[in-house]
């Protein structure tokens, strides 16, 4: 999922406030990911770093609730699946309740319940790549029963959730970032900040312009040559988020396996290679780019169109790249 922003490389500083706009520049890895945040403003660099922590402070908090580590929300949830509900925070809670919303405008195609397959297919710890496995038939079939989102219940009164089969597990990676995006854009709103950029592993919300008033341009990853782009995007107050089967994956005698399951075969969603999604909100956006990649081209460009956002979906047939895209991308110019 790796977008790459065209900006200035040279970052200036300032000591003291002026009416001068200079463009500020931080970034930290976090969620398993380079996360930059490039901010136009007059104000100064003391001022710009202690805003800066302010805003990864709050991805790191995120980070720990919504990740695998030992404490976070989802590990006690998985924990309990089949036992118990889980009493969760308010935020927890309203972000699981609007991924299960986002799985029934999506027919199931994106659901937060295939953490099963994830650790099934060996895609659980990526970074451990001994641990990647193609799974039988038999296997497949026989965790599926433990995927579903129909299959979590929430409780709006105790504030909590069940996963209502022992073995189920959530897994909030297909919004992490996007979430971690929305918190971070009201933070720098919140401070009156109207030109800026967030980019976390290549999701990403846009606002305003850039340093000198220039747009924003957004260079989409080519799906298959790392040294190239897809398209180049002007963009302005608006999320872009890509889902594609080029940064997790292994391959098995020529052929692909990837991390964006189809929850109702429990494979790896064939033939996709990317999608790219624009919409206002960056967990939307971030969502329905995996949502769509497993519906596909047609079911997919039909829900972007019902929804009124734009995509841009790359479809492989016998190595050869095909684009799909709303109405309104229709006119840019791919390099394929």
């Amino acid at each position: 999922m790796r977008i790459v922003c065209i900006v200035i490389i040279c970052l200036i500083f300032c000591s003291c406030n002026t009416n001068q706009d200079y463009e500020f520049y931080d970034s930290r890895f976090l969620m398993d990911t380079f996360c930059e945040i490039k901010l136009v403003s007059n104000i100064n660099s003391t001022q710009a770093k202690k805003i800066f922590s302010e805003v990864f402070h709050k991805v790191e908090e995120i980070d720990r609730e919504f990740g695998f580590t030992k404490d976070s929300v989802v590990t006690k949830i998985n924990q309990l699946s089949g036992k118990s509900p889980c009493n969760v925070s308010t935020e927890a809670f309203e972000l699981i309740k609007e991924c299960i919303e986002i799985s029934e405008l999506t027919d199931g195609a994106f659901d937060i319940t295939t953490g099963v397959l994830s650790s099934l297919w060996g895609f659980e710890n990526f970074s451990k790549k001994e641990s990647f496995n193609i799974p039988s038939e038999k296997q497949i079939k026989s965790v599926l029963p433990l995927v579903g989102y129909k299959k979590i219940s929430v409780d709006e009164k105790t504030k909590t959730v069940f996963l209502k089969y022992t073995g189920m597990k959530l897994n909030l990676g297909g919004v992490a970032k996007g979430y971690a995006i929305r918190k971070a854009k009201e933070i720098l709103e919140n401070k009156g900040f109207k030109n800026f950029i967030i980019n976390f592993g290549g999701d990403l919300y846009i606002s305003g312009v850039k340093h000198k008033g220039k747009p924003w341009k957004i260079a989409v990853q080519h799906p298959r040559d790392k040294n190239k782009f897809l398209c180049i995007l002007e963009l302005s107050d608006i999320s872009c988020a890509t889902s594609g089967d080029y940064e997790r994956f292994f391959e098995v005698e020529g052929k692909r396996y990837h991390h964006i399951f189809n929850p109702k075969t429990g494979y790896p969603k064939e033939n996709i290679v990317s999608v790219t999604v624009l919409c206002k909100d960056p967990v939307l956006a971030d969502a329905l780019a995996t949502g769509i990649f497993v519906l596909g081209e047609v079911k997919g460009l039909e829900l972007a169109n019902k929804l009124g956002i734009e995509c841009i979906i790359v479809k492989e047939d016998n190595k050869k790249l095909k684009i799909y895209t709303t109405d309104t991308l229709r006119s840019i110019n791919f390099n394929l």
